[in-house]
Formats: C-alpha cells, structure tokens, sequence
C-alpha cells in the first residue's frame, strides 16, 4: 500500500516536472538555444534582453498575486490551465510573428507560467510529503526537470543537425515544447487531487494578510536567498555566446554544453543537494557553504585568460557553477518549511519571496543585453562582476535567517523547560 502512494506522488511529481520543464522552456529558449533563437527570429541582445524583461515585469506583480491564488483556488484547475495556454500560446509563436506580437506573447506567458502556476506548483509539490521530506521531494523534483529536460533539448538539438534551415530548426523545438506542456496538462488534471479544504486553508488577500507577509523578516530573506541564486543563475545563459565570441567554440558544440548546463547536470546536482540537506537538517546551512563557493567560482571567469588554451578551464568551472546552482534550486524553497512558515501561508509567502527573488527577470536581461551590445566582450566582465555581489548577498541572507531560525528554536526549548 506505502509502494503504491509513493509511486503515485513520485509520477505526479514526475509528470510536474516534465510540464513545468516544458512550458517554461518557451519564454527561456534563449537558456539552450541562444544563438538559433536570435538568428531565427533577428533579434539583437537587447531585444531578446526586452523579451525577458517584458515577461519578468508581469511576472514581479503575478509571483506575489499567485501566492494568493495557490491559497484560495483549486491547483487541479491552476496547474493544468497554465500548461495547456501556455502550450496554445508556444504554438503561435512558432509562426514567428512581428516583434510587436512576440512581447504580447512574452506578456501572457508572464501569467499562463507565473501567475496561474508557479506558486500552486510549489504548493502540490509540498503536499506530498511530511516536513521531513521537503528538501529531497523538491529535490527530486528538481532532477526530474533535468531529465525531462535533457530529453527534449537533445530531440531539439538533433532536429538542428538534421536540418540545414535554422529557421525550421527553431520552430519544430517550439512545436516539441509546447506539446508537452499541453499533454501534461491533460495529464495533471486527473493526477492531483482536488481537496475541499485546499480552496478555503488560505487566507484572504486582504490588507491585514498582505501586511503580515510583507513585514515578515523570513520572507524578505528567504526573497534574497531566492534573488541570489536567480541572478547568477541567469549569468550562466550568457556563458553560451561567451564560449562562442570568446574561444570561438562551435555553435553546436555550445548548444550541447548548454543542454549539459541546463538539463544534464541539474538530474543530479539538485536530488543530491536534496538528499544533503535533509542529512544536514538544513538547506539553509547548505545554501550559505553553497553560495561562498559560488561566489570564487563567478570569480574565476574574471582572472581565466580568454585565450583558446584555457577554453577547457572555463568550460569546468561553468560545470562546477552549474552544479552548485542546480543544487540550490532544488532545496531553496525548501527554506519555507524550515523556517516554520505555515501551510495557510505558505502560498503568500512563497508569493511575495519569489516578487523579490525573481526580479532579475524584469531588469538583468535587457542589462546584460545592453552591456554585450555597447561595450562587446567586456560586457561579460560587467556580468560576472554583478554575479559575484549576488552571491555575496546570498551569504549574508542566509547565515541571517539560519540565526533567526535557532534563535527561534532555543526560545521555542526555553518555554517548554
């Protein structure tokens, strides 16, 4: 009986994955296939830049409006809206339409991936284990998204060597994501479970709830863990036209690296870092290590010579900086349980954390954009730079709230005895 519900759990988790990997694969294309993009579409950097920051300005007010709408509305009609719309909207992408429509569709999919999703997906992921579970249950979920993800860019990438046309390339790997979104989505509407009291356990998104999240210390550090990690995080897209201009490595041996960084490595880095901290008793704990080794790897891309004989250098240290990264996504959220957040809550306040964490979105691309169009080369010392007081950041954030969580816990003892 105990086999049959963890393997239920796990394949819902599976099938999560696998949609979550899919869908955001469209407005983040950009992520493996840098360079086909741009040349499909004849974007510049900052146009590309706009993209994402279009996307990620809606996705600054949906983060934290989401959060309320995982706490008030039935995830087994969030979760699969979002894949299928999402999916439909990648569809119409493919056509390649004129710049004007692309950000139109880079505006929904702010709301189809962040609005009706991210949030509800954080919180059936939660639910399916005790608190004792969380930091390997996301990070598994963490590692599937590298499998699913592995899979389809490969698909995608044999489709690039199989076609001479980079234009047709571009838009069959569109075609291959946006129908998984959409198959799992049919999926998932039958595989979560649609409990009553997951419709009325949230509270109202009243002044006195939004107040209560926004003057909660946890969540503005838990936010900054988040921002750390995402903003070096979405440094590492530009390691693939770095490699290129840089050591002029070939487009499709930087499109498979790139697949390695994103995918391969993350089916291992984050069930791991999972496993670790649930051994540790403390992703926080993991985070802070994590991040002083993250921020004297970003370091490194700042003293290795840009001469051909040193590529393979680079190329380890991008591999060691992935490997750190795709650990820290799948424990960071994590940090809501270990924090004693509670599960009436945890909707707001992975909400509002995630407005903070994942603001790059709507500022870092259209910025690294430009630094790469008006300065060239040296825009990519611009980023490792900004890079490196990221991850200082992320230490501060965390050895903070690691204090406030046992200086909890000895008060918690304290009253007890």
């Amino acid at each position: 009986m105990k086999d049959n519900k963890n393997f239920k759990r796990y394949f819902l988790i599976f099938v999560l994955a696998f949609g979550t990997t899919a869908m955001y694969s469209l407005p983040y294309m950009k992520s493996s296939f840098y360079d086909p993009m741009q040349q499909a579409l004849g974007l510049s950097h900052t146009q590309i830049g706009n993209l994402l920051s279009v996307y990620g300005l809606v996705g600054m007010v949906s983060y934290f409006v989401g959060g309320w709408f995982a706490d008030k509305f039935s995830v087994k009609i969030l979760i699969p809206f979002s894949l299928i719309a999402s999916g439909l909207l990648g569809f119409y992408f493919s056509t390649f339409p004129p710049y004007s429509q692309i950000l139109l569709i880079f505006v929904l999919w702010g709301i189809t991936t962040i609005l009706t999703f991210f949030a509800g997906s954080i919180k059936v992921i939660r639910m399916q284990g005790d608190e004792s579970e969380q930091g390997r249950l996301f990070g598994f979920n963490e590692g599937l998204s590298g499998i699913a993800g592995t899979l389809i860019s490969f698909i995608g990438l044999y489709l690039f060597g199989k076609l001479t046309d980079v234009t047709v390339g571009f838009k069959y790997v569109v075609w291959l994501y946006s129908g998984a979104s959409i198959l799992c989505g049919i999926l998932l509407f039958f595989l979560i479970q649609d409990k009553k009291e997951e419709k009325t356990s949230g509270e109202a998104l009243t002044f006195k709830a939004l107040t209560k999240v926004v003057t909660m210390p946890k969540a503005w550090l838990i936010g900054l863990i988040i921002f750390s990690t995402y903003l070096v995080f979405s440094s590492l897209t530009y390691l693939s036209p770095y490699l290129s201009e840089v050591y002029v490595m070939p487009m499709t041996l930087v499109s498979a690296l790139s697949i390695v960084r994103t995918y391969v490595i993350k089916m291992g880095a984050s069930p791991s870092a999972g496993v670790i901290a649930d051994k540790v008793g403390s992703p926080i704990k993991v985070m802070f290590v994590g991040y002083i080794l993250t921020a004297a790897s970003m370091a490194a891309f700042l003293v290795i010579p840009k001469e051909n004989n040193f590529m393979m250098i680079a190329v380890i240290n991008m591999i060691i900086l992935s490997t750190i990264l795709f650990g820290f996504r799948g424990i960071y959220f994590a940090s809501v349980s270990e924090s004693n957040i509670s599960m009436e809550t945890t909707g707001m306040v992975v909400g509002f954390a995630s407005l903070i964490g994942f603001s790059p979105d709507a500022f870092y691309y259209t910025l690294a954009g430009n630094w790469l169009d008006s300065y060239g080369q040296t825009g990519y010392t611009y980023i490792f730079m900004l890079s490196v007081a990221a991850a200082v950041v992320g230490i501060f954030a965390t050895y903070t709230l690691n204090k406030i969580n046992q200086k909890e816990k000895e008060t918690s003892k304290n009253q007890v005895a």
